[in-house]
């Protein structure tokens, strides 16, 4: 008779369950569930507001297990804060290099930057207008305002250092409705009504037409905003 003890029928150990490890609360190998959790949080917080959102729809969307919500990110708010920050990393990070650098002539590479975050993710801008509309006290518009603190704060240094201060700016201009007339010509068009854009021939998601929507906005920023070199 063996003396190892038989197992409850039904009963399934730990390491076999799927996608996990004998370490509990640990994803197995070089797992893309974070990614894979990053986008269904895109997808399903683009469509329906933060309350609604579960963590379990999360999962299921992503296909992996609910428990790696809490691994990676602590919680739904973790996941929240860290999709937006992550999505919006390469235009956080580009305005930051052209605050630094005082290089008035990259801001066509921020914009264009920006469209090309938002064009595979045409929801989230969206997204992101209606849970700052929704106001102070909600836990996601705490997420949100702070994470666009820092690129007003950014945009503010940006207009001061390189546009203020060498005297760029065309004389009489408000630098703080410079900073605004150039993130309403970003952003408005991805959070209009797609038939209105259509209207203009364009489309919202289409890479195409926001590169040239990209170059034809600094056209215009340029020409308005900025002073004519000086011929030597």
């Amino acid at each position: 008779m063996s003396l190892i003890p038989r197992r409850p029928r039904g009963v399934v150990p730990f390491a076999a369950q799927p996608g996990q490890s004998m370490t509990a609360g640990r994803p197995k190998g070089n797992s893309d569930a974070r990614q894979r959790l990053i986008a269904a949080a895109v997808t399903l917080f683009s469509e329906r507001s933060y309350p609604t959102v579960s963590t379990r729809e999360i999962a299921r969307e992503a296909e992996v297990d609910a428990a790696l919500i809490r691994y990676y990110f602590g919680s739904k708010a973790g996941l929240f804060e860290q999709m937006v920050r992550e999505t919006l990393e390469p235009v956080i990070g580009r305005l930051r290099e052209i605050s630094s650098a005082q290089a008035p002539n990259d801001i066509g590479e921020l914009m264009q930057t920006y469209y090309r975050v938002m064009a595979p993710n045409p929801g989230l801008p969206r997204l992101i207008v209606r849970v700052l509309q929704e106001g102070d006290g909600t836990e996601a518009y705490r997420i949100m305002l702070s994470v666009f603190e820092q690129i007003l704060s950014l945009s503010r240094q940006w207009v001061e250092s390189a546009l203020v201060n060498a005297g760029l700016l065309k004389e009489g201009l408000d630098p703080n409705l410079v900073r605004l007339s150039f993130i309403s010509l970003m952003v408005f068009p991805l959070i209009a009504p797609p038939v209105l854009m259509r209207q203009f021939g364009l489309f919202s998601a289409n890479t195409a037409d926001l590169q040239r929507l990209a170059l034809h906005n600094m056209q215009v920023f340029t020409q308005g905003v900025l002073r004519e070199p000086r011929s030597e």
